[in-house]
C-alpha cells in the first residue's frame, strides 16, 4: 500500500512538474463558461450583475493565494480584475439576448453549485499561473494563439481575450 501511495504521489508530481499554458487556458475558459448560469440565476432572482463586495472578495482571495505561491499580489490582482470584467461582460451580453428570446433552460444554483465551482477553478487558475511563471518566467506573445483558441466561451470578444492575455503577460515568476 505504501508503495502504491508513493507511486501515486510521484505520478501527480511529475504531471504537475511541467506546467502547461494550455491547461491554464482551458481552466480560464471553463471558469468563464459558468457566466451564462450566473447571469441567468441573477436574472431569475432579480440580482444585479455587478456585486462590488463579492468581486472585491474574489480579488482579495486570489491575491492572498498568489502571495502564498510566490507571486506578486498586484500582478494577480490585475489579472483577476480583468477576469471579473470579462465575466460581467459575458453576463450582460446574455441578459441582452434574453430580452428578446428567453433562456431555454434553468440555471444551476449559484450558492450550492456555481460559486463552489468558481472558487475551485479560481484556486486552480492561481496555482497553474504560479507553476507556469515560476518555471518559465512569464507568458509571451507567442502564447496568445493557444490562448485565443482555448477561450471558446460564448460572448468572449476579441477585446476581452486581449485584456485577459495582456494581464497574464504582466505576471512574472521568481526565476
Amino acid at each position: 500500500m505504501r508503495k502504491f501511495i508513493t507511486l501515486l504521489c510521484f505520478i501527480f508530481i511529475s504531471m504537475t512538474a511541467h506546467a502547461s499554458p494550455q491547461d491554464l487556458f482551458n481552466t480560464i475558459n471553463q471558469r468563464l463558461s459558468y457566466m451564462e448560469d450566473v447571469a441567468l440565476f441573477k436574472a431569475m432572482n432579480q440580482q444585479a450583475i455587478e456585486d462590488p463586495s463579492r468581486e472585491g472578495m474574489v480579488v482579495d482571495k486570489a491575491k492572498a493565494a498568489a502571495a502564498k505561491k510566490g507571486l506578486k499580489p498586484d500582478q494577480i490582482e490585475h489579472f483577476f480584475k480583468a477576469q471579473v470584467s470579462v465575466a460581467k461582460a459575458i453576463q450582460y451580453r446574455h441578459r441582452a439576448d434574453w430580452l428578446s428570446q428567453p433562456a431555454a433552460h434553468l440555471p444551476r444554483d449559484l450558492q450550492t453549485i456555481i460559486r463552489p465551482a468558481l472558487i475551485t477553478l479560481g484556486a486552480s487558475i492561481t496555482q497553474q499561473i504560479a507553476d507556469y511563471v515560476n518555471q518559465n518566467g512569464a507568458f509571451t506573445p507567442d502564447d496568445f494563439n493557444s490562448f485565443n483558441k482555448a477561450i471558446t466561451t460564448k460572448y468572449v470578444s476579441a477585446g476581452d481575450k486581449q485584456l485577459l492575455f495582456s494581464a497574464l503577460m504582466e505576471i512574472r515568476g521568481n526565476s
